[in-house]
């Protein structure tokens, strides 16, 4: 185990609220995006021409076939408002800092007055908190460019073309458009961690208790486990020993309020029947609830931490509806962490332009409270006749209106430099959207989200083996302006 101050930064685990893993008895996996990694760039492009292939079936142009899949295009954090057509990335302060209509940038004052002018509610908008998303989205996006281009030629609203667009994702997944494909060649669309097994034993061998809790069915669940668990341990032949309990169609965010009971899935046929409790470890079960798991398992609250990748349905739920702690996944950091350390002589050069800049603002200010003064003080002059006086002021006045100007042309000039300087460090973290969990240098709403919400997270399961399943996690980020 290496020590945690060796660690490169993307194998840490970053803490928000302090966590004692020793209180920790129980830890649930949701499994997509979070135990199975996938390869994105494949999944998404075959969940895209899937879906697109669906609206040409139901009679829109069959040009839109030559729609193409774009990989680099969109990130996780962002949102969508369907009534406009628009994708737009938010501040934690709900300020909309970039916005696109299909591949159109939208310039700052159109952003103004859609968005920014009075305080829009993010509640309107779809949140894209997961991976599946992105494929969606970006098809949104392609169908919105060609209505531009194409005008008349689909005759509905966008938020039309948005309910049409959910209607075949549910379909491409109802009827095996997409888990077909992916069952039938899982190298291709998943990438196989061979740090996991360690990190699950070691948990498991200090007493912790691991269930499995994921929206997918036991068909796709089976065969997905299989192939990233399945040899991956002679210890455990079957990938189901690594879980005392595993639940399927779980229906998050929902099982965490509601109330459905669980059903055990008899395997060799698939069927459901109806089980009162308790859990067996070993069983396959579906559906449930959150209360009731605490119920029939005697694990309660925070005795519970749930790792999983969909800062929603994920972690926001259980944190709030049953004070599970949470762990969140964030998979780009591994990205983005290298190339934010990478640019780290960037920033600092952007810091040094700021305090520039804010030395340069004081002097600004210094001359223009004196040329105010000198302003009143003359017409006093004048007022009491001393015109001697007054010429004077006036004329020492014109001087410091030209350094005025001067460090005011400064000050445009220090100011440009910073915008285009943090324009090029966003866009080598990302072309179109710059860093997840930063919008220029104002966090993100995802980073917001991820702070309240995600007790603790990193960039992949794995990176558990990395620390003792009794550690304590401390946070020393509460930190106000004042503090610092």
């Amino acid at each position: 185990m290496k020590k945690h101050n060796k660690l490169e930064k993307w194998q840490r685990i970053f803490v928000n609220r302090s966590l004692n893993m020793g209180n920790t008895r129980a830890i649930g996996f949701d499994m997509d995006h979070t135990l199975a990694m996938y390869n994105r760039e494949n999944f998404e492009a075959l969940a895209f021409r899937a879906t697109l292939g669906k609206f040409i079936d139901a009679g829109y142009p069959a040009e839109l076939e030559t729609l193409q899949f774009k990989p680099e295009f969109l990130i996780r954090g962002l949102l969508v408002d369907m009534d406009r057509g628009n994708i737009l990335k938010v501040d934690g302060h709900k300020y909309v800092k970039i916005a696109f209509h299909g591949h159109t940038r939208l310039d700052k004052e159109t952003r103004h007055k859609l968005y920014n002018s009075e305080s829009f509610k993010a509640y309107e908008f779809l949140s894209m908190d997961s991976f599946f998303a992105l494929s969606e989205v970006q098809l949104f996006a392609e169908i919105v460019d060609y209505m531009n281009h194409n005008p008349g030629k689909i005759q509905k609203s966008f938020r039309e073309v948005y309910a049409d667009l959910r209607q075949f994702i549910d379909k491409s997944h109802a009827d095996g458009s997409i888990k077909n494909e992916v069952l039938r060649n899982p190298e291709r669309f998943f990438i196989r961690d061979k740090h996991l097994a360690t990190a699950l034993i070691r948990t498991m061998d200090a007493g912790k208790h691991l269930f499995l809790l994921t929206n997918s069915n036991f068909t796709y669940t089976d065969a997905v486990m299989n192939y990233i668990l399945g040899d991956a341990s002679s210890d455990f032949p079957d990938w189901r020993q690594y879980f005392r309990y595993v639940i399927v169609g779980a229906g998050k965010p929902g099982f965490f309020t509601g109330t459905q009971p669980f059903y055990e899935v008899v395997t060799q046929s698939n069927l459901l029947t109806a089980t009162n409790g308790p859990l067996d470890a070993g069983k396959i079960y579906q559906g449930g609830n959150a209360q009731l798991l605490q119920k029939l398992t005697g694990f309660r609250g925070d005795e519970i931490l749930y790792v999983g990748d969909h800062i929603y349905g994920d972690i926001i739920r259980s944190k709030g509806s049953v004070n599970w702690r949470t762990l969140l996944v964030v998979e780009e950091l591994e990205r983005e962490l290298l190339k934010i350390e990478e640019l780290r002589p960037a920033l600092v050069h952007i810091h040094e332009k700021i305090a520039e800049r804010e030395v340069c603002d004081e002097d600004l200010q210094i001359l223009r409270s004196k040329i105010a003064s000198n302003a009143r003080q003359a017409k006093i002059a004048t007022d009491r006749g001393d015109n001697r006086r007054a010429r004077h002021l006036l004329a020492e006045n014109e001087k410091l209106l030209e350094k005025a100007h001067e460090k005011q042309g400064i000050l445009v000039e220090i100011d440009e430099q910073i915008k285009q300087a943090i324009a090029e460090r966003d866009a080598n973290i990302h072309p179109v959207w710059g860093g997840l969990m930063k919008v220029g240098l104002e966090r993100s709403r995802f980073a917001n989200q991820v702070e309240s919400y995600a007790c603790l997270y990193t960039s992949r399961v794995s990176n558990l083996r990395f620390y003792s399943p009794f550690k304590r996690f401390t946070s020393y980020h509460d930190i106000l302006p004042h503090e610092v």
